[in-house]
């Protein structure tokens, strides 16, 4: 991703930035100047908001004003404060119990890194092309900021943030930089935006949407490579191109024709600093032995470059006329003409860019379709921020004439591709084009941001629909219940023991159930493998041998389904290759040809041997034909187990299930939603536990520690509090990098060579390479791997006897000497040294069969295999398992399947950030080891149904939490108007003062509750605080606190309501939506409680036993409506406890009104029981109980 984001906050602000900068004694963009200099060019400014701090664009950076905004929220000329005064830094408890270092925010660090190709291109540039390389940079980035600020960048209000209004443009500093730690070539510029903007509906300051920032980082990300191979196009003729990659495991690149691959990774990486120290050691080997040395003595010459390149980098700044003399002498000693490359690069396009008007709505259209459509097979849901990174990579090639067509073409295909999906949430309410500021927001409603209006696809919706209701139809196959539960009595594991209760239970609903379709769910370790060891042999024993067919997401995992449970498997993608995709279509062909060419025959006069022959060879032809087809067909009665289900997409298991309903057959999905989840649209599996549809097994077997069964359970749910348990049984380990990369190799070799089964899972690919060297360089120097005759693989390493290596991709007509075929994910043992021409023999880890595979293989397709990564580590279970973990690299979901591997003990290694590692980076945002862990804990990377989606849409937009924020923020729209005028009429001098203060806010909140319910009362008490506060520094504040007491004083005094009283207002717009949102509030409080009585909601029990109301009394009645209001108003979702759990003292509202319910409460209960108890006729509870409870 070229554009990435990171908070800054207010203890470092940018001086991290600002401590390799020049300062402010060069005011020109021109780089002339820093071609000599040992420091970075100074900051500039940038933004549309840079009026308010009376900047203007470009305007270089002071250490002076940045510090005033970043780290003190104050204008850098007067000093004045900028809204709130950011808070200080504190210590705070976080849910694990352990105390946390906070600061404000002072705002948001996006990084624009233009694609290696074109930092390559201008490393190697004269003056000229590189002042032309960083113009066209900044211009791009420029462009990008403008469009986020039209489209992202604003502010919220009100209860958390439920307005979202418009902002005077951002405020930005942006640093140049222009190489990586290592000393490559890597322009990239930190543009740090303030979290300080005006607000456009009264200009007051305020802190930025963090939230919708983040989620449009990927689309401008897509939008600023778009527009730099524009900008660079249009002024340097250069053209771009896909890279396709050559491995398998990575994805394709899009770089500057001219620039080869080879010198692209010259600049790339860290690896490269490791081979210039490697040829270097090998030099000196060299002139100090006179001869060669070996490749076993290669390996740990290059293990000892790996160690002596770890030290951190030194980060002053060389100046960039000598890294350019030394970038250019590293392309030249690998073999490149560095002028040959500018003029294979500059000067070469004569593509006429596109015009927004050149295109018609036939193309847009067609083009939306296409995104639209590309968008689905990997999303349930999607936003508008997904479309616009979806464009941008489908339009790649297209050059555009300006950044203003480039901005039109992409919107234009997004709505497009909008109107092509299908709504998941609606915009609730219509507004006039006349609607204020404060009440509109990008043509839309303040309470209605167009960029989190959700979308599916009306194929996902139909497909999750079948799915779900074949859960529901009951006329499949199935054993009768006595017959299920006689043979599971009987049913013995491979180990000889019976089924555990919970699996025998799992087991007979499965079998004794006649839906179409069924799931079994079971955590890491709960034995799903064992219950359907249980399910096949009964299934079997009823419909007859191959009625149990089994099938998994990879070839891989397939193999493994049908050893462990003896069935015939595939692959999900091969079947429906074969039984409906192009495999079928082949074959239809084929068969349609023969058939046409039979029926000829057969009608020919013609009726000779050779006819007789002719006709034979075709019924020959089209009888095999249709017995493959029928291989790949389900048949009646048949049980389809589809393992590791969470990882098949929705539209497969939608024409798995359509076929085995064509068929009489029932499918049964088997796996864990909180593991790895499809690559494509999914979450099927999920929706159906989440809906009570799915058997699950909960009881943990695998880990040898009960502790760890249960802590197991803890890491599933993203329980931070686990961390601790884990922490004090020594499961993890924390520190830099190098230092974790050490201790879980050290720990897992020794493991490995006391003999035990153990997995090393890197969180990337290029960790999983190098810890691969280091094992292989280890095994090389005791003798069980011979280096000197090695063959080489696609990572860029070599292989020879002894190593072990990985295939990558299936192939079928790779087989052992058993026959059966080579899958990506393979383990193989090289067995001997390479043949001549190029192959190598090895023995398969899985089944022990022999195989060779061919030079081109192995090239393409094959990799060491002592590592490994979190993705490919699912389904395998040994004796121990080590997991490096870095930030940003791990969901819960990959790391739930990586701490749970092992049997006997599951080891984490956190590795933490290091500030001199991260150069350009606010050293107060990088996060320590417990931080890391809990975000990937809270990270929930499993998709949720669409179905699911548009149910919390729905909820979400008609909660009355929702409804009365929003009403709370136009009331207090409207009191604001309110008060103003009075103060006008009382002393209009302190107006403008008292709007500007930070405590205006709760003062026009609390004049609100008193003047809506005594307003002579609260006009007194404001008039009586005006006039000995007018020399108050802060009146507002002075003004609130004596409205403050009145305020609790009538509350306290009067009943509670959940419906919002009318608030007067003479602004039309603002009228108008009040209506509407009063008049949904209304129809949710009788939602709410239609609800609570249709489905006699759990905490309805709790309070009936509670009070003794009977259901047919009014006061019950009453109670119930009051009490489904409050649960809903303060999102409460806990079914024992019908207030839900106290509120913090804080809260003051939600604990105001729960002290009423309860107290309520009480009184009924009070009134109850003392009537049952006294003589006489039973008390009337509506004429005894108090009312201090909502009157709905």
């Amino acid at each position: 991703m070229t554009v990435s984001i990171a908070r800054l906050s207010t203890e470092a602000g940018v001086s991290y930035l600002l401590k390799t900068t020049s300062h402010a004694d060069v005011e020109t963009r021109d780089l002339t100047g820093y071609y000599t200099a040992a420091s970075n060019p100074p900051g500039q400014w940038l933004g549309a908001g840079l009026a308010g701090i009376g900047m203007n664009l470009h305007d270089t950076v002071t250490d002076a004003a940045a510090k005033a905004l970043f780290e003190r929220g104050e204008h850098p000329s007067t000093g004045a404060s900028l809204g709130r005064t950011p808070n200080q830094a504190s210590t705070v408890t976080g849910t694990n119990g352990q105390t946390v270092r906070r600061a404000a925010v002072a705002g948001f660090d996006l990084t624009f890194s233009v694609p290696k190709s074109v930092s390559v291109l201008w490393a190697l540039s004269d003056a000229e092309y590189k002042d032309r390389v960083m113009a066209a940079h900044h211009a791009a980035m420029e462009a990008t900021l403008a469009w986020l600020e039209s489209s992202a960048i604003h502010t919220r209000a009100g209860h958390g943030g439920v307005a979202h209004v418009g902002v005077h443009g951002a405020i930005a500093a942006a640093f140049d930089h222009w190489e990586s730690r290592s000393g490559d070539p890597q322009l990239h510029t930190h543009v740090v935006i303030a979290n300080r903007a005006q607000r456009v509906s009264d200009g007051v300051w305020t802190t930025l949407d963090s939230r919708t920032l983040y989620k449009a980082t990927v689309a401008a990300s897509e939008h600023y490579n778009g527009l730099l191979y524009d900008q660079l196009g249009r002024d340097l003729g250069t053209e771009a191109e896909v890279r396709i990659p050559t491995s398998a495991v990575h994805n394709y690149s899009f770089e500057l024709s001219g620039v080869d691959d080879a010198l692209i990774r010259e600049f790339s990486s860290r690896s490269r600093l490791i081979d210039i120290e490697a040829d270097r050691l090998i030099h000196d080997w060299l002139e100090t032995h006179g001869r060669e040395p070996s490749n076993a003595v290669k390996l740990k010459l290059r293990q000892q470059a790996t160690l002596s390149t770890r030290t951190a980098k030194n980060h002053d700044v060389i100046p960039l006329n000598t890294r350019t003399r030394q970038w250019r002498e590293r392309a030249q000693a690998k073999g490149f003409d560095t002028e040959a490359v500018l003029a294979a690069t500059i000067n070469r396009s004569h593509t006429h860019p596109l015009n927004a008007a050149d295109t018609d709505t036939a193309w847009i259209d067609s083009t939306a379709g296409l995104v639209k459509d590309l968008v689905a097979r990997r999303r349930a849901t999607w936003n508008r921020w997904n479309l616009i990174a979806e464009a941008e990579r489908v339009c790649l090639e297209i050059r555009c004439a300006t950044a203003a067509d480039r901005i039109r073409l992409m919107d234009a295909i997004a709505t497009s591709a909008e109107e092509q999906s299908v709504a998941l949430n609606e915009f609730r309410y219509s507004i006039p084009i006349t609607t204020a500021p404060d009440l509109a927001f990008n043509g839309r409603s303040v309470f209605d941001l167009a960029s989190a209006h959700l979308f599916t696809d009306v194929s996902t919706l139909a497909n999750e629909e079948a799915i779900m209701g074949a859960h529901t139809h009951d006329a499949g196959p199935h054993l009768e219940h006595t017959t299920v539960q006689d043979a599971l009595q009987q049913f013995l594991t491979t180990r000889g023991e019976p089924l555990q209760e919970e699996q025998c239970r799992t087991a007979e609903a499965v079998l004794a159930s006649g839906r179409r379709l069924d799931a079994v769910v079971g955590p890491a370790g709960t034995g799903k493998t064992t219950t359907m060891s249980a399910v096949r042999t009964l299934w079997e024993d009823c419909f007859g041998a191959g009625t149990v067919v089994g099938l998994a997401p990879a070839a891989a995992s397939a193999d493994v389904l049908g050893r462990e449970l003896g069935l015939a498997t595939n692959n999900v993608s091969k079947w429906l290759y074969e039984s409906t995709g192009p495999g079928a279509a082949v074959r239809a062909g084929h068969y349609a040809e023969a058939a046409q060419r039979y029926q000829a025959a057969c009608q020919s006069p013609r009726q000779d041997t050779q006819a007789r022959k002719s006709l034979e060879r075709l019924a020959q032809r089209m009888s095999a034909l249709t017995a493959t087809q029928t291989k790949w067909q389900f048949r009646p009665n048949q049980l389809v187990i589809i393992d590791e289900a969470s990882m098949v997409s929705t539209y497969q298991l939608a024409a798995l299930l359509d076929q085995a309903t064509g068929a009489g057959a029932k499918i049964l999905l088997v796996g864990d939603p909180a593991q790895l989840d499809s690559i494509d649209a999914g979450g099927v599996l999920g929706w159906l536990e989440r809906s009570g549809c799915a058997q699950r097994l909960s009881t943990v077997w695998r880990f040898t520690h009960e502790w760890e069964r249960t802590a197991s359970l803890k890491l599933r749910t993203g329980d931070i509090n686990v961390i601790t348990e884990y922490t004090a049984h020594e499961r993890i380990s924390s520190g830099t990098y190098d230092a974790m990369v050490d201790d879980a190799y050290n720990r897992w070799d020794a493991d490995i060579r006391t003999g035990k089964t153990s997995i090393l899972i890197a969180p990337d690919n290029d960790t999983v390479a190098m810890l691969n060297e280091r094992a292989q360089a280890d095994r090389v120097g005791s003798g069980a791997v011979d280096a000197e005759a090695t063959v080489d693989l696609s990572d860029g390493l070599h292989a020879g006897r002894g190593d072990t290596i990985l295939a990558r991709r299936n192939d079928r007509r790779l087989l052992d000497d058993t026959g059966d075929f080579i899958r990506n994910g393979t383990l193989i043992t090289v067995s001997g040294s390479p043949n001549p021409d190029g192959s190598i023999a090895g023995i398969r880890q899985d089944n022990g069969a022999r195989i060779v595979l061919g030079a081109g293989y192995l090239a393409e397709s094959v990799e060491l295999g002592y590592a490994t990564t979190a993705h490919r580590s699912q389904g395998i279970t040994v004796d121990t398992g080590h997991t490096l973990v870095s930030e940003g690299r791990l969901t819960r979901e990959l790391f739930y399947v990586s701490m749970t591997r092992g049997k006997a003990g599951n080891h984490a290694y956190i590795s933490e950030p290091d500030p001199r590692d991260h150069h350009g980076v606010d050293p107060s945002s990088l996060p320590d080891w417990r931080e890391i862990l809990s975000a990937i804990l809270s990270i929930e990377g499993a998709e949720h149904t669409a179905h699911e989606a548009r149910e919390e849409q729905r909820n979400q937009a008609n909660s009355l939490s929702r409804l009365l924020a929003e009403h709370d923020y136009l009331a207090q729209i409207a009191a604001s108007d309110d008060i103003t005028r009075l103060l006008n009429t009382q002393s209009p001098a302190l107006v403008a003062q008292m709007q500007a203060s930070p405590s205006w806010g709760a003062m026009v909140a609390a004049w609100r509750r008193t003047a809506g319910t005594n307003r002579p009362e609260a006009e007194r008490v404001l008039v009586d605080g005006l006039g000995p506060t007018a020399g108050a520094r802060d009146v507002a504040a002075v003004v609130h606190s004596r409205l403050q007491p009145l305020q609790q004083h009538l509350a306290a005094a009067s009943s509670l309501t959940m419906a919002p009283v009318s608030v007067p207002t003479d602004r039309e717009d603002l009228r108008v939506l009040l209506d509407d949102v009063q008049q949904r509030i209304t129809k949710r409080l009788s939602a709410v409680a239609v609800h609570a009585f249709a489905n006699e909601e759990p905490w309805m029990g709790a309070l009936r036993a509670q009070t003794g109301l009977k259901p047919s009394d009014e006061a019950w009645k009453s109670l119930v409506r009051d009490v489904a209001g409050f649960r809903d108003r303060w999102d409460i979702d806990n079914p024992a406890l019908p207030l839900g759990a106290p509120p913090s003292a804080t809260d003051w509202d939600h604990s105001d009104q729960r002290a009423r319910l309860e107290a309520r409460i009480t009184a009924i209960t009070t009134n109850t029981f003392a009537a049952k108890q006294a003589p006489g006729p039973t008390a009337n509870i509506h004429s005894t109980a108090p009312v201090v409870g909502p009157s709905l």
